[in-house]
């Protein structure tokens, strides 16, 4: 039965997509564009709720299926003219939902739990910017976070609980990304061939070490060509012969740069819905207007949507911004030195219209992020990337640039092109955004989001340009390269079948937290509750799982993982004093602890089996009980719950 609901679910949610697509092809005269664009509808919802809250949005769907049924039956032929995009579209989505279908499971292993507080924020329909809920009343006010506002708005609207918002907001925007790339692959190329090619690149390729991995270290984990250097290039780690030459050869050791690239194939199977991923879709939407307007196919949409990525780049994954920024101006500057019609009218409006939905929330975000003093500075000499792990993660880029610029067609747009991708991997290793981080992961967060970036930009661009030139050699050999990264094609299949997987299909994503009897217990105790401030002892600093029963019930936790709290909101006192003071009570330390819990509005706490050790338990109970009542849930955990007044 539940798998028959997900498929309704999913069959729903597409039905609901392609109506509007339908209409945004209406404007945009391009099913590449309308169908790849169609999430940044939430920017406009996104825009109202900061000055008046919508509320519960449950009633939208049945009329907004009625519509979008109705708007496919009169322009199906739409649908038949483009079935391979369809079929792209569905084919990348379909992809996506098999990883989260298998492990929908939304835990404290990486970002995870973060992401799906970000969407629960703004499940409430209030208006915005909504409290935080691992700290209220704190706003949250403090991150990129558009595409968790859309995974809300779909979960508002089509009664869904966060969880499966978060894993089929995931495919959404794989599908939209892959569409909006091959959509830039075929108007360079004009070769199904090579756009197959360049999507398999995008879909499941890795970084230059991915096909050679086995041969450094044995048993990887996906991660280990993606985390290469500063990871998977450690003594312990890489044992194989080859992997021993390559320490003994770059000198690398614990200590070395934690360098990652998390490609687009990495992130659908690692399954966090985190900032990056929707830095892919801008990234392909800039690059699919581009190639539109380059093949003068109504050009005037096209530079409609390139005009509002810049803005919208901001409030999807901000640090994108400098690489957004330089490609587009890149571009632009071209267009002018080759006297090439700009439309600067449907640009700017394009710019404007962003800007315009956007400023309510850039208004607070931008003051905050300036408030946090995290300027772009030169990268000092001991923190440039060791040269012998660079080449072997970075070649397949230099190869394809170096095979366009000795036989490919080397017209002036392809030596523009090969420029600007240059030009950002040198800035990369230039500059740097100084943040919070300090040690080998002083450029871990920059490297971590432009890398990526400019690598498969790179990749299709160049690519696309090399697969449709008249050099054998260069069409050849830029195949070969394509073909050699999608080794990691090997990775990623072995990533999915070998490990087991209980909870297939359990889209909620808290199908882990329901393996326990006491977990599963209380997590359905709590989500019948009103929402309310929980409790729950922090063992760690980050990465725990403290928080996900108040998350995934519905409810806000007085306190999620502090060192988060602390990188995003600039270290504010109230973090760690929060910390400290929940110790303090778990320990039965903190004086008038009724008075406390009051003042705080904490109405549920939670006794897990982790605070068995502490031996307070009767102590705790002692202090609250003519406040609190408990209600245990198996033996040695429960919850307290402050009686109503």
């Amino acid at each position: 039965m539940m798998h028959v609901a997900n498929f309704a679910r999913v069959l729903l949610l597409l039905a609901n997509l392609t109506g509007a697509a339908l209409l945004l092809e209406l404007w945009l005269s391009s099913w590449w564009l309308a169908r790849a664009a169609a999430p940044l509808i939430a920017a406009f919802p996104f825009f109202l709720e900061h000055f008046v809250g919508l509320g519960s949005l449950h009633w939208m769907w049945p009329a907004a299926t009625i519509v979008s049924f109705a708007i496919i039956s009169l322009r199906w032929r739409v649908l038949a003219a483009h079935w391979r995009i369809e079929c792209v579209y569905v084919s990348a989505f379909a992809y996506a939902l098999a990883w989260r279908y298998a492990f929908p499971d939304i835990d404290a292993s990486s970002e995870k739990l973060t992401d799906l507080t970000f969407i629960s924020n703004y499940l409430g329909g209030g208006r915005l910017p909504p409290a935080d809920r691992w700290l209220p009343p704190f706003r949250f006010d403090i991150y990129y976070s558009l595409q968790h506002y859309g995974a809300a708005l779909m979960a508002r609207i089509f009664a869904m609980p966060a969880g499966t918002a978060y894993n089929l907001a995931i495919c959404v925007i794989a599908a939209s990304t892959v569409t909006a790339a091959a959509g830039t692959a075929w108007l360079l190329t004009r070769r199904r061939g090579a756009t197959m090619l360049l999507m398999a690149a995008l879909i499941v390729g890795g970084t230059g070490v991915s096909p050679f991995i086995r041969l450094i270290m044995p048993a990887p984990p996906l991660y280990s060509s993606i985390r290469f250097m500063g990871g998977a290039l450690a003594p312990e780690n890489a044992t194989r012969p080859l992997g021993r030459a390559l320490i003994q050869a770059s000198g690398a050791n614990k200590d070395s740069l934690d360098l990652p690239v998390e490609l687009f194939s990495y992130l659908i199977g690692l399954g966090d819905f985190h900032p990056p991923l929707g830095g892919y879709l801008v990234l392909a939407l800039t690059l699919l207007s581009i190639a539109r307007i380059e093949s003068a196919e109504a050009a005037g949409p096209a530079f409609t949507i390139l005009g509002a990525a810049l803005p919208l780049t901001i409030a999807v994954n901000a640090w994108d911004l400098p690489l957004e920024l330089f490609l587009a101006a890149g571009w632009l500057c071209f267009r002018v030195a080759e006297r090439k019609k700009i439309e600067w009218k449907a640009l700017g409006a394009g710019f404007a219209c962003s800007v315009i939905l956007l400023a309510p929330y850039l208004a607070g975000f931008l003051a905050h992020s300036l408030a946090l003093h995290t300027p772009l500075r030169l990268v000092p000499r001991r923190l440039h990337t060791p040269l012998l792990p660079a080449l072997l993660i970075f070649y397949p880029v230099f190869s394809i640039v170096a095979l366009q610029l000795i036989f490919g067609e080397r017209s002036r747009q392809s030596l523009a092109f090969c420029a600007t991708f240059l030009a950002l991997a040198a800035a990369s290793e230039l500059f740097f955004i100084d943040d919070v981080y300090s040690g080998k992961y002083e450029r871990f967060n920059t490297v971590l989001k432009w890398w990526p970036w400019i690598y498969s930009a790179t990749l299709l661009v160049i690519g696309a340009l090399n697969l449709r030139s008249c050099s054998r050699i260069c069409r050849a050999g830029t195949a070969a390269v394509l073909i050699l990264i999608c080794g990691f094609a090997g990775e990623l299949a072995a990533a999915w079948w070998n490990p087991a997987k209980p909870h297939a299909g359990q889209l909620d994503g808290a199908a882990w937290l329901r393996d326990d009897a006491a977990g599963r217990a209380m997590l359905a105790f709590l989500s019948k509750q009103p929402p309310a401030i929980v409790l729950q002892r922090l063992p760690d600093r980050a990465y725990t799982a403290a928080p996900a029963l108040a998350i995934f019930s519905g409810h806000a936790a007085f306190l999620g993982w502090p060192n988060h709290e602390d990188i995003w909101r600039g270290y504010p006192p109230q973090v760690d004093s929060r910390a400290a003071e929940i110790e303090k009570f778990y320990r039965a330390e903190l004086p008038d602890s009724v008075r406390w819990l009051e003042h705080n509005a904490i109405r549920y706490i939670i006794w897990s089996a982790g605070e068995s050790g502490l031996n307070t338990f009767a102590a705790l109970d002692a202090r609250i009980r003519g406040e609190y009542s408990w209600r245990p849930f198996s033996e040695g955990q429960g919850i307290w719950r402050r009686a109503a007044k």
